[in-house]
């Protein structure tokens, strides 16, 4: 008799994948979203082809914004300084904004991950609106300061309506995730869309973020765990 022994599958590999969180953060931080400032996106890259990819995607008609990490402190500033697109983020050069300050539950969301950080912000999609999936070119800028991923935390509940679309080498999904459940993802290698058909905005925060060995090791987690964010939870204090 043969012996039975299961195929073991590889699993997350951040740098093409996909990871849903098995973690949960739980608690009740809707006051703090809606004492935000949404703004819109108003600075044009120089590059005009990436002004015109920006467009297809709706960043400046589909989205409001508002910043927790961002190149000037400022919560209303959203972009990258300067007139080259292609400079690589580093992270101590970005700073945490007044909501950040000002929001110690959604703080405590961006404290709970364990790695460097450089552009922090709330992606409110508007009703109706639909991202097509695409890839970005964040480690096509620069990995001189470690791989970049990207993490999307999903803010408020979207009961059957608030779709994140996957494409990968070998898979394609379809995510209608939980409040306080979270993706990582490579952006230049996983393409990535939402879609947004409900008649309220979607909230996500969406982190920059260097690749390290406690990301990675979120993948070794089996079971379902729940973050209670009200008692992390801290009234920061600024620098």
């Amino acid at each position: 008799m043969n012996e039975l022994k299961q195929h073991e599958p590889v699993g997350y590999n951040p740098s093409s994948g996909i990871l849903a969180s098995s973690h949960i953060f739980t608690g009740d931080w809707e006051n703090e979203l809606n004492n935000l400032n949404y703004t819109t996106r108003t600075q044009t890259s120089q590059s005009a082809e990436i002004a015109e990819f920006d467009k297809d995607k709706g960043i400046h008609s589909g989205y409001l914004y508002n910043s927790f990490k961002s190149a000037t402190g400022e919560s209303t500033f959203h972009d990258t300084l300067g007139t080259d697109f292609w400079e690589e983020d580093i992270p101590h050069e970005f700073s945490y904004t007044d909501s950040y300050w000002q929001s110690p539950k959604l703080a405590a969301i961006c404290d709970w991950f364990q790695c460097e950080k450089s552009r922090i912000r709330i992606f409110q999609q508007q009703p109706g609106h639909n991202m097509p999936i695409h890839t970005d070119f964040d480690n096509q800028k620069g990995t001189e300061y470690g791989e970049t991923l990207r993490i999307f935390v999903q803010l408020n509940d979207m009961p059957g309506g608030a779709w994140y679309h996957f494409t990968t080498a070998d898979s394609q999904v379809t995510i209608n995730l939980q409040k306080g459940q979270f993706l990582i993802f490579s952006p230049d290698h996983t393409g990535h869309g939402t879609q947004n058909l409900t008649n309220i905005p979607r909230n996500t925060f969406m982190m920059v973020v260097k690749r390290n060995e406690w990301l990675d090791n979120l993948r070794n987690n089996k079971e379902m765990n729940f973050v209670d964010i009200n008692a992390l939870a801290r009234i920061p204090q600024a620098a």
